[in-house]
């Protein structure tokens, strides 16, 4: 079947059909657009997906493979019944071996081809439809070149403007914006497709993301913000980048505020709760946000830490919902929302006992090299979560980052599923101490928890 850039295959959970799901996948990523690297990097995940699904997963249905298009990548997706499967080999930390003679080698050969297309994707995760019915996803990003970011100063002419135009900015103008800003604020200010701007523009012309670019009397790029949906109910902004050098500061804040006053105006006109910033710049007009909290982070000099700010603002009025937390947890959310106004019961949830957890946990992660972050988000939890939530740290602060150091390492955790809520005294005993509340970010409120023992 294929509908609006998707395929979506049905198959016995039998490897005589591997042929099929990868011959669909190779032609899907030629359809798709990309290039020979990446539909091979592709195949080999179908293959490999595919090839585990069939042993391990439940047999009473098939497997359904769905391969789409997102624009500036190709994503596979597998729906599946839970069965015996185990898929800790897609973590970051995994380090299958294969001890010849010993109970369970072949399960560990399987798993060996798990991690050769968990480290070949760019992205991998999960997702639950309940009853036991789970949602693999893989995805392989199309090839971008790199941009040189404009450091070149420029004193930008009256008036500024901030057009609105049919399907958004223009191509070469949000590549021009990106290679500005990339050029004249840290990298951690920066999402990572700037410094490919032909991705970023790809990414705003497909829905990923929105933006808005200023221009001055001359038609020159003169500022820029954009932002993307964060869970149903709230979108998560960058910026806004302002590019003039002149003296006269007054017009870097006029871009600065015609550029917000613009994104809040049509964000406004949705269904969206609430914007919100982890990275905002210091040309945020002031007053226009409250202050979520902040992380301490490494600085771009010397590593020194700094403060940064989180920042939202509502956008229509918050009714209030429920969160679940262990109630070592309490506490803290009890001052952030009471300080924040935000009405949430918070109901308290324990540790699901081991006899009652899979062996295996599972962890997303994603790790920015160029802003030295590294990512964390339980997907599954399992007997072995504390013990593999220590691997990722360590696994995490033994990666070289551009500028050398090691990254600094964040966790989200989603309140609305009481079983991420228990896992707090395994954040705790790993070194995690909780730092703010982003509202509404997933299916309710996200809990972000950084790593600080390499801050003490």
């Amino acid at each position: 079947m294929h509908q609006d850039n998707r395929l979506t295959l049905e198959l016995p959970p039998d490897v005589a059909f591997l042929p099929a799901a990868v011959g669909a996948a190779e032609n899907a990523a030629q359809v798709f657009g990309l290039d020979q690297g990446g539909a091979l990097k592709l195949a080999l995940a179908v293959e490999e997906f595919f090839a585990y699904l069939c042993r391990f997963a439940g047999r009473e249905e098939p497997l359904r493979m769905t391969l789409s298009q997102g624009g500036t990548f190709v994503r596979v997706a597998f729906r599946f019944r839970a069965g015996d499967v185990s898929l800790r080999a897609l973590n970051f930390a995994a380090n299958v071996t294969l001890d010849e003679g010993s109970d369970g080698a072949c399960a560990q050969s399987d798993e060996l081809g798990l991690l050769v297309a968990a480290r070949t994707t760019d992205r991998c995760s999960l997702e639950s439809s309940g009853s036991g019915v789970y949602v693999l996803l893989a995805e392989v990003d199309r090839s971008y070149p790199e941009g040189e970011p404009l450091r070149t100063r420029q004193a930008l002419t009256p008036p500024i403007s901030v057009p609105q135009t049919e399907g958004g900015p223009a191509s070469g103008l949000l590549q021009h914006a990106a290679l500005l800003a990339a050029g004249r604020y840290p990298a951690r200010a920066c999402p990572n497709s700037f410094f490919r701007p032909a991705r970023f523009a790809d990414m705003v012309a497909s829905g990923q993301y929105q933006a808005l670019v200023a221009q001055d009397g001359a038609g020159r790029p003169a500022g820029l913000i954009c932002w993307r949906s964060s869970g149903p109910r709230a979108v998560v902004f960058s910026g806004p980048y302002q590019f003039d050098d002149g003296p006269d500061k007054a017009l870097g804040q006029e871009i600065a505020r015609q550029l917000t006053d613009r994104f809040l105006s049509l964000v406004a006109r949705t269904e969206v709760l609430c914007a919100f910033s982890e990275r905002p710049t210091a040309d945020v007009p002031q007053g226009w946000f409250e202050r979520l909290g902040s992380l301490t982070l490494r600085g771009e000099e010397a590593h020194a830490p700094e403060s940064q700010p989180a920042l939202f603002r509502h956008l229509r009025e918050d009714v209030g919902g429920a969160v679940w937390a262990h109630p070592d947890l309490v506490d803290f959310l009890t001052r952030q929302y009471d300080r924040l106004a935000f009405s949430r019961d918070i109901l308290k949830t324990e540790p699901t006992p081991s006899a009652r957890l899979a062996q295996h946990s599972l962890l997303a992660t994603a790790l920015d090299r160029r802003r030295g972050l590294a990512l964390l988000r339980p997907l599954l939890d399992g007997q072995d979560f504390a013990a593999n939530l220590s691997a990722h740290v360590a696994a995490l602060l033994g990666q070289t980052m551009e500028d050398g150091g090691a990254p600094d390492i964040l966790l989200h955790m989603d309140l609305s599923e009481p079983w991420q809520g228990a896992l707090y005294p395994a954040l705790q005993a790993n070194g995690f101490t909780p730092r703010l509340i982003l509202p509404h970010a997933g299916a309710s409120d996200i809990l972000v928890c950084q790593y600080v023992a390499a801050h003490s």
